[in-house]
């Protein structure tokens, strides 16, 4: 008998803590628990049995053997119980695969004959033609170099301080865990792991990798738990499993991290994982998804609104969601009906009448009797189809418990149980949800039997037969509780905790896309691979700003994690009822989000929680709601061509539709902690306005130059600017060279009406940012193929050619520059408009639009190629209205300038406008200083990063209304310079600003 002592942990909470003494590696112990308190009521529990584990690890490499499509390893271990062999294979000349087997009897995948081999005395070199992978023999330790042998990409941990590829084990027949260890200096970044909400760079925390139903408040915890990472050294690493992990990233030590694997205490267990390199971090996401597989393409229709809400409980309040979209022009494309079903059997309408039948058979459309709530679901969903308007009815993988008698549900269970359709528990009875869980005591569907799950659809058969429906919302997932569960593929429930969800939503996803091609599943959770099967959103969040801020960063982590179709409930799912501000806040970024949706928890609530932008003006009194919503959706249908043609994108090559600055500039350590900050496509750069109260934000522009989506403003990068923005508004900036296929209205509004059509295109517009050579891959599904746009700008010869293929509809150009003096197609002269509506009313011709500093021209839409050159053009200014302003002013009341106004009152000695400009070289410039001085002859005093460099005459211009422009030469530097323009000592005169060009 061993006495224990009572303790309390950091926590508070008290325990027992029992000495058992010194034990060693193998040896069985076997316990009995007794307590009593004061001498009295002992009470006993047990015996338990454990085997005492230790680790050991590869500690040498002996010999090796090429077999043309891996090479195996032959090495010693810490205590010589083990003859361990490691295997290394190539899914790519930048991708390889590790697999080590303590005990030597692994079997081990076969990869390309795509490398060399190499050996000297201390070490053996595998080489392919983008990757050197040196294997130090004694003590082993294993590094990886670029093709030149001499950059390191990532190496083990020194083996001297610490162990390296290892395996925790009794000494002879389990092995329990398995690890690894590598080196990491203190500016390396880590991000990934799936769907992580508190921060988005991991470095110094520990991450594991377990599905979980976190409901609200998520924390640490996630639905979507992916054992990848990626490094910003230009790495990913994949640890092949779905058994839990741990990964500790540099808490140990400051230059270490570390990933842990359970195993099942499978003797011939395997430390596995793959090493994923890349031409930078998104080429490694694609190269990920080589690995696990390419996200499924989805259809246009999924990236319209999607509407939800629980409330939806009959068909008279579906039927309202879409009248009221119609009424109010808000462009939807899908809808959700949650609680459509009988919450007992999931497939019945909630108050259809039948006559129940026995479990093994389905019932159809007209075996059922519909009215009350649901009168005629086949109209419902003919109707929202009308309105262009996808239907999805959501599903849950189990067979609920109820404590009282409902036949039908009661007939499916006998059956399921009878047939062993259900996930079981090790000795072969039926599993059921742990009680205090959600759904507790319901049989779970074991998704990996195929007779299980073909039962299961053809119950839910008439939906898409006779109703017509167009997907399912799979809800739920994370339901496989306990170690010894067991499943129709061999597996037990540690191996399935993560994999669960995927058999499940795979499951779905095929039988829907059996019964239609365009189907979708719309699900929470999955592990690697997820991204196989439609989109995901991020659970349940309150209606609250930090949750907001948590969802953002949800979304780019599991966009890093290559999920890149995801989604939130925007302004929140639940809680408190969402406010006026941020529900727009919300709109704004969801709008330039992946996917946009609205829903809302409670089912019959007093008040409505319904979220929808109606029901949002009515509860906040704020009607201009739905006026801001109207605007953000049919502007997300203005940028459906790109939205779309990025989907592509993603889907074929794997990389991110929403990416977060780090990894898209992972040299820039500026870039790594940011996370309401990412790129929506290869683009936009979107910095949504995220705390409460909030009128403007500090955002981050990276290296190069950016452009102003809405107010054309030109912005250099590597710095931090402050923007305004009011709660209608976010701020958007697209990356110079960029081109944006588009669809807008016939008078070209951003945000105007465009409707949910999807085969045709309204006003199809391509708006260029030339900046040297680019070009554009336009998914153009109407016309049926990928079309390539391209932008060739010589600034020195004063011309922009733009190359636009067949479209077969009308099409314009909206190209940022400054005025062309001519503009032909095909070489034939095109006759310039002097207004917008002119412009809109002709078959051909261009127009400039000075505030925006867009040249639109008209294309033939019954011609083929078509070549446009902007002749006399250069490089579009700086706005004076956005530089840094002292003592002056801006205005809007003289015409002629460029932009959306112009400096005023820069008059008295002292007032300056200082500019950030941005260049590509160290070199010559000509600085064009525009300016208006209707009274007088001025002089102004010109500063370059500082430095006085000259004073400059500004000549008197006819009048306040006439415009000239000054020139001084100058050097700068690449990259960020100031130039400020001050009215000095000797300086003279007032005069107005308008812009500051660089050529």
């Amino acid at each position: 008998m061993i006495n224990g002592d009572f303790k309390y942990n950091d926590g508070n909470n008290t325990y027992w803590e029992v000495n058992l003494g010194s034990l060693s590696q193998g040896d069985d112990v076997e316990y009995t628990v007794h307590a009593n308190k004061d001498g009295a009521n002992e009470k006993t529990i047990g015996s338990f049995d454990f085997t005492v584990t230790d680790w050991e690890n590869l500690t040498s490499i002996n010999s090796f053997t090429d077999n043309t499509n891996r090479v195996e390893f032959s090495g010693s271990s810490t205590n010589g119980n083990f003859t361990p062999e490691m295997s290394l294979s190539f899914a790519a000349d930048d991708v390889f695969r590790v697999q080590m087997s303590p005990n030597g009897t692994g079997t081990y995948d076969s990869g390309l004959s795509n490398y060399t081999v190499s050996e000297s005395s201390n070490e053996i070199v595998v080489s392919t033609s983008e990757l050197q992978i040196k294997i130090q023999k004694d003590p082993y330790k294993m590094s990886v170099y670029e093709e030149d042998g001499q950059t390191l990409v990532a190496e083990e941990y020194d083996p001297v301080q610490n162990r390296t590829a290892g395996w925790l084990t009794d000494g002879s027949s389990t092995i329990d865990k398995v690890e690894n260890h590598f080196y990491t200096p203190t500016n390396e970044e880590f991000f990934g792991f799936g769907e992580r909400y508190n921060q988005i760079g991991k470095r110094g925390t520990e991450v594991d990798t377990y599905v979980y139903n976190q409901y609200r408040n998520q924390g640490e915890r996630t639905y979507l738990a992916v054992p990848f990472f990626l490094n910003t050294n230009g790495y990913g690493l994949l640890v092949h499993s779905t058994y839990y992990s741990k990964f500790k990233l540099a808490t140990e030590k400051q230059d270490m991290y570390s990933f842990t694997t359970d195993t099942g205490g499978n003797s011939g267990a395997m430390l596995d994982y793959y090493f994923i390199h890349g031409t930078d971090l998104p080429d490694v996401i694609a190269n990920y998804t080589d690995v696990t597989a390419k996200p499924e393409m989805l259809p246009k229709w999924a990236f319209g609104l999607w509407m939800s809400a629980n409330e939806w409980d009959r068909q008279s309040e579906v039927d309202n969601a879409v009248a009221q979209a119609s009424n109010y022009d808000i462009p939807a494309t899908a809808m959700v009906l949650e609680q459509w079903s009988d919450e007992h059997t999931f497939y019945a309408f909630n108050d259809a009448q039948y006559t129940p039948v026995s479990g093994d058979q389905s019932l159809g459309y007209e075996d059922y009797t519909f009215g009350g709530k649901w009168p005629d679901p086949k109209g419902m969903v003919d109707n929202a189809h009308a309105n262009d308007i996808r239907v999805l009815m959501w599903q849950i993988p189990v067979l609920k418990y109820t404590d009282y008698a409902y036949q039908q549900k009661d007939n499916d269970e006998a059956y399921m149980i009878n047939q062993g359709y259900s996930v079981e528990n090790g000795d072969g009875s039926p599993y059921r949800v742990p009680e205090n869980k959600w759904f507790g005591n319901s049989l779970l569907l074991d998704f990996t039997n195929q007779q299980a799950t073909d039962w299961w659809m053809s119950k839910r058969s008439y939906l898409f037969d006779d109703i017509g429906v167009d997907g399912f919302k799979t809800d739920g997932g994370e339901m496989v509780w306990g170690r010894d569960v067991t499943f129709d593929n061999g597996k037990a429930g540690d191996e399935m905790r993560n994999q669960y969800p995927n058999e499940y939503v795979a499951a779905y996803s095929e039988f829907a896309k059996s019964k239609q091609s365009d189907a979708l599943t719309f699900s929470r959770a999955g592990t690697t691979g997820a991204q196989e099967h439609g989109i995901f959103w991020a659970g349940d969040q309150t209606s609250t700003f930090s949750a907001y801020r948590d969802a953002i960063r949800a979304g780019l982590s599991a966009n890093a994690s290559g999920i890149p179709f995801w989604s939130w409930d925007l302004a929140g799912f639940t809680g408190s009822f969402p406010t006026a501000e941020l529900y727009k806040r919300s709109t704004t970024m969801s709008a330039f989000s992946p996917i946009m949706q609205f829903h809302s928890e409670k089912a019959n609530p007093s008040v409505s929680e319904e979220r929808s932008p109606w029901n949002v003006a009515d509860r906040t009194g704020d009607s201009t709601v739905i006026d801001t919503f109207r605007e953000y959706t049919n502007m997300r249908m203005n940028l459906l061509p790109y939205i779309y043609s990025e989907a592509k994108k993603s889907s074929d090559q794997g990389v991110p539709l929403m990416k977060s600055l780090g990894i898209e500039y992972p040299e820039d350590s500026n870039t790594h902690a940011i996370s309401t900050q990412y790129l929506f496509g290869d683009s936009l750069l979107v910095s949504p306005i995220v705390e409460q109260g909030a009128q403007s934000r500090d955002l981050y522009l990276p290296e190069g130059e950016w452009i102003d989506f809405f107010y054309g403003a030109k912005r250099p990068g590597n710095q931090t600017i402050n923007y305004y923005a009011g709660v209608d508004d976010i701020p958007v900036f697209v990356r110079s060279g960029s081109i944006l296929p588009m669809n807008f209205n016939d008078s070209y509004d951003l945000g105007g009406s465009v409707g949910s059509e999807l085969e045709a295109y309204n006003q199809l517009t391509f708006r260029v940012y030339p900046d040297g050579f680019t070009s554009y891959d336009w998914f153009d599904d109407i016309g049926g193929s990928v079309k390539e746009i391209v932008s060739d700008e010589n600034y020195d010869l004063g011309t922009v050619t733009i190359d636009v293929p067949t479209t077969n509809t009308q099409t314009a150009l909206q190209v940022f520059t400054s005025k062309p003096d001519s503009v032909t197609n095909n070489s034939v002269s095109l006759t310039e408009h002097s207004s917008l509506s002119q412009f809109m009313s002709s078959n051909s011709g261009w127009y400039y639009d000075a505030e925006q500093r867009l040249t639109y021209v008209r294309l033939d839409q019954n011609a083929g190629n078509q070549e446009v050159v902007l002749s006399g053009v250069e490089k579009p200014g700086y706005e004076a209205e956005y530089a840094e302003l002292n003592g002056v002013s801006t205005n809007t009341n003289h015409s002629g300038y460029s932009g959306t106004g112009f400096v005023d009152g820069f008059a008295q000695s002292g007032d300056s406008v200082q500019f950030e400009v941005n260049v590509s070289t160290s070199e010559m410039y000509t600085l064009g200083i525009q300016y208006s001085a209707g009274t007088e002859n001025a002089s102004r005093e010109v500063f370059v990063n500082g430095t006085k460099v000259t004073d400059v005459f500004l000549g008197k211009t006819s009048n306040w209304d006439t415009w000239n422009r000054a020139e001084v030469n100058t050097n700068l530097n690449a990259g960020l310079n100031t130039v400020e323009i001050r009215y000095g000592s000797a300086s003279y005169s007032g005069i107005n600003l308008d812009s500051l060009s660089i050529n």
